[in-house]
């Protein structure tokens, strides 16, 4: 086993929603020794109005940038209150909020973005896509939405579902090290539809076989059925999982207006935090560029 987090990288809009997101990754920060760094992105934006009258001014951005430069300030020494030993960095992009959060991952070697999520989406973000969900898709590194009702901190019961062939092994090694730092239990879920029984099968007798000789604290289970985001959801409610760790690979992606593909409805039907796990070796696999979507940058503090 050898997957490792040292760089976590939390996003904050200094909002309760974002706050609840800094709180986990500040407890999963020291749980792994990681390096914590605290991100804002502030836009450098103008704006005219029918007479050709500047309304937002450079200085005002300006105004902006150092309010937030402030309240990170004050949320570093806070954490650093309560966490002596983190490493904390703050650091604030005058940017897109995917194409700054990409640029910080690639210098500082990210492993995991933390994002705070309100769960269900309202219609217009389902349309156009949240903020937490141009993260999902759109950031180079593993993603963990944080709901802004949970407010647990570690992981006791672990789920891992085996759904798609991708990356299995690498998601089951950081699913033993979240396990290991947090004295959890993992439950493997083998889950898929009729025609790819065979492989998906194989995979997660496989990845028991490895559970079994690296660990006495797991669980297995295995399901057919077609709607594999429900079942997941409706599993971990029963087995009382306070983290699932999914494949970034989406399933139905090409349902977007007024329909769900398998990332919005494991959003939209949980409420434990979800980590979806990209191997940083194919790090350039996001699918957003950051120039599309609601809200995606991050509003300023006040």
């Amino acid at each position: 086993m050898h997957s490792s987090i040292n760089t976590i990288l939390v996003t904050t809009d200094f909002s309760g929603k974002s706050g609840n997101a800094v709180t986990m990754a500040s407890h999963m920060a020291a749980r792994h020794a990681a390096h914590l760094i605290l991100f804002h992105t502030v836009n450098n934006y103008f704006m005219t109005d029918r007479t050709g009258k500047q309304v937002i001014s450079s200085e005002t951005v300006q105004d902006h940038y150092l309010r937030a430069e402030q309240s990170l300030k004050d949320l570093e020494n806070s954490l650093r209150a309560q966490h002596p030993q983190l490493n904390i960095e703050i650091l604030i992009k005058n940017d897109t909020l995917i194409a700054g959060l990409n640029e910080i991952i690639g210098l500082r070697d990210v492993d995991v973005v933390i994002s705070g999520t309100s769960g269900t989406q309202k219609l217009k973000q389902l349309i156009l896509g949240s903020m937490s969900y141009e993260i999902l898709t759109g950031a180079h590194c593993s993603v963990m939405l944080v709901p802004e009702t949970w407010h647990k901190h570690t992981f006791e019961n672990i789920l891992v579902p085996v759904r798609i062939l991708d990356n299995l092994t690498e998601k089951l090694d950081l699913s033993m090290a979240i396990a290991k730092k947090n004295r959890g239990v993992i439950s493997l879920l083998g889950i898929c539809a009729e025609h790819d029984i065979p492989e998906i099968k194989s995979a997660y007798l496989e990845l028991q076989k490895t559970l079994a000789e690296n660990t006495r604290q797991y669980h297995a289970e295995f399901m057919i059925t077609r709607d594999k985001a429900i079942r997941i959801s409706e599993f971990s409610r029963d087995d009382q999982a306070d983290l699932i760790i999914l494949n970034d690979k989406d399933e139905d992606s090409w349902k977007s207006f007024f329909s769900e593909n398998f990332f919005k409805q494991m959003v939209n039907n949980t409420d434990v935090p979800l980590f979806f796990f990209r191997n940083k070796n194919n790090r350039n696999t996001g699918t957003s560029d950051g120039t599309s979507g609601f809200d995606i940058t991050l509003p300023i503090p006040g």
